[in-house]
């Protein structure tokens, strides 16, 4: 599974995709399914397991430097946020660097990466927890179930909006499905017996 979110700086008409695996493993397809035209730049918390965050920058971006302010604190305090230990700090050290910078081979566990050049790494002080903010991304959260293929078919047509045209058609309908998994896990838990009954029929 992967999640899509949308950072929107509130005095400007563009909006980034920021993408993260839900597990180490989908974190993993993000890597192999990646090429350089897509144009993603990767978060991560440094000397701590977090999430691997991805912002996808515009046709328009040639880095980092050119991403606004309020779209970059978005992504630190998403990474900072999936983060056990970081996120109990007042202050968190992130690791930023551009996914063609990432190095995995076969013999690294599942999520574990390294850099091609650590020149190419920049890191950045991620503060205080924002829940405000982490709110308002949490609102634009879209899931994607079995994304393999469509990353294969992106990476194959080297398409940098594949993924991101998907989920823009069809977010009404992800959404909506998402929100009746919420209910159903509510259910679930709430009436575990009469659920199973339910779904058993």
């Amino acid at each position: 599974m992967v999640y899509v979110y949308e950072s929107k700086p509130i005095d400007t008409f563009d909006s980034h995709s920021v993408i993260s695996g839900k597990d180490q493993f989908e974190n993993d397809l993000l890597i192999k399914y990646g090429f350089r035209e897509w144009g993603l730049i990767w978060f991560h918390a440094e000397k701590y397991s977090s999430g691997h965050i991805y912002l996808k920058l515009l046709p328009h971006e040639k880095s980092l430097h050119d991403v606004p302010e309020e779209v970059v604190q978005d992504c630190l305090q998403l990474c900072k946020s999936t983060s056990i230990q970081g996120n109990k700090l007042d202050q968190c050290k992130i690791i930023v660097t551009p996914w063609y910078n990432l190095r995995k081979n076969g013999s690294m566990e599942p999520g574990e990466v390294s850099y091609k050049s650590t020149k190419n790494c920049t890191k950045f002080q991620c503060y205080q927890r924002n829940q405000k903010l982490l709110n308002r991304l949490g609102k634009t959260r879209v899931e994607l179930y079995d994304t393999e293929p469509l990353l294969r078919q992106a990476k194959k047509e080297r398409d940098a909006f594949a993924l991101l045209r998907y989920v823009e058609i069809n977010r009404e309908k992800l959404i909506e499905e998402e929100n009746e998994r919420k209910k159903g896990k509510k259910a679930k838990k709430k009436n575990p017996d009469e659920y199973e009954e339910l779904n058993s029929n």
